[in-house]
């Protein structure tokens, strides 16, 4: 018995044949996941079938071209992608995440990326990531030059999204500045990690580039659910916080590599002997309870991120925001849930003993690529924990504190 990552999809017919679509392409995907890993990127034949498939425009606004479709509709999509590679559902999630965050831009930066002709993958660079970088006011913008490293899908992406300090009134704001693929170069040679190798996530720099004003935003007003005062209303996803948004877009592929090790296992059990009782694993009953704990704990994980994927519209429609109280209940959540999986596909892991071994089999990829994701600093329980901790008890946040 296979079980599917995603919930039933009920009357939503615009949902349906997406979810089909990424039923589909993760079978191929599952056959190309060795290579990807091996170019250390996306092939160009995974891209375009990630596009064909419509999975760069889940979030894109309709106006735009895009299906407009919410995250929970991503997070279902990315669930899927992940059993064919991890790497093509990091940068699907991650993107779908980064396109939610353009749609708060000015109108003019928002018809730059959506209508430039190009598939919208976009790669967003913050977290400190950003050194070396120089900011000279010209009319009408900026000339920006920095270097920037982790750039999730760089190597595929038609935009990126830049953390710049910007002087205003006197001191530096942290500003989103968007630049096109052919802003930037990419150093080949920077993305030698353990895990989540397909991601390509390199570095990348600039060299005094013009960026036009409307083409950056203020981060904290983007964090809060803020929006330009030209941006197109999209409905709620124009208003809802960001940061609960980027949290998702890490976790749901987290999950759904986490789901798919499971699967993996699943598969091992069914082929392999004891070397110790020379009886197959399959009859084993502390390998069926393996099995059992881990698909109930994750499907009710993915559930969980669903549900509150779901609630965080719903309390944008209904009230306009999202208070601080539960912006950080659900990010120490997602912190949880990610903690959870590890944990529980690390029982897996245990569990199969020196079958995880080998290189290049999907069962050690998969073992690599979750823990590499499982470290992203916005699946960290310790400082979300502490800012929720703090809201808890009444206790006032301390200044550094991003929910």
């Amino acid at each position: 018995m296979t079980l599917s990552f995603l919930s039933p999809p009920g009357d939503d017919a615009e949902l349906r044949p997406v979810l089909a679509a990424a039923d589909a392409v993760q079978g191929w995907l599952r056959g190309e996941a060795a290579g990807i890993e091996q170019q250390r990127r996306l092939s160009a034949d995974a891209v375009a079938r990630l596009v064909d498939a419509g999975l760069f425009r889940l979030t894109q606004p309709r106006r735009f071209g895009g299906l407009g479709l919410t995250p929970q509709a991503a997070w279902r999509a990315v669930f899927e992608v992940a059993r064919g590679c991890s790497s093509a559902a990091w940068i699907v999630g991650l993107s779908s995440a980064n396109v939610v965050m353009i749609g708060k831009f000015a109108e003019q930066a928002q018809r730059d990326v959506f209508l430039s002709g190009k598939p919208t993958i976009v790669s967003l660079l913050t977290g400190g990531v950003g050194h070396g970088i120089a900011v000279e006011r010209v009319d009408g913008g900026m000339l920006l030059s920095g270097n920037w490293r982790y750039a999730s899908g760089i190597d595929v992406a038609s935009w990126a999204g830049l953390l710049v300090p910007i002087p205003q009134d006197g001191r530096a704001v942290m500003h989103v500045v968007l630049v096109p693929a052919e802003a930037f170069t990419v150093d080949p040679n920077s993305w030698n990690v353990l895990g989540m190798r397909g991601t390509g996530s390199k570095d990348i720099a600039l060299d005094r580039v013009f960026v036009p004003e409307h083409r950056w935003m203020d981060w904290q007003v983007l964090q809060d659910g803020g929006r330009h005062a030209t941006a197109p209303h999209h409905g709620a996803m124009s208003d809802v916080p960001l940061n609960i948004i980027n949290a998702m877009s890490t976790l749901a592929p987290t999950l759904g590599v986490a789901s798919a090790a499971a699967e993996e296992f699943g598969a091992i059990v069914r082929s392999k002997y004891s070397a110790a009782s020379q009886q197959r694993l399959l009859d084993d009953k502390a390998a069926q309870l393996e099995m059992a704990s881990a698909e109930a704990i994750f499907a009710m994980l993915r559930r969980s991120l669903l549900d509150d994927a779901d609630l965080v519209v719903r309390q944008v429609e209904t009230a306009g925001s999202i208070g601080l109280l539960d912006r950080a209940a659900i990010r120490m959540r997602i912190a949880m849930a990610s903690r959870l999986a590890l944990g529980t596909a690390q029982s897996l892991f245990a569990a199969l003993g020196g079958s995880i071994l080998p290189s290049g089999t999907r069962i050690e990829r998969l073992f690599r690529d979750l823990h590499a994701m499982s470290t992203h600093m916005l699946l960290q329980p310790a400082p979300i924990g502490e800012a929720y901790g703090r809201l808890l008890l009444d206790l006032p946040l301390a200044p550094t504190a991003r929910i």
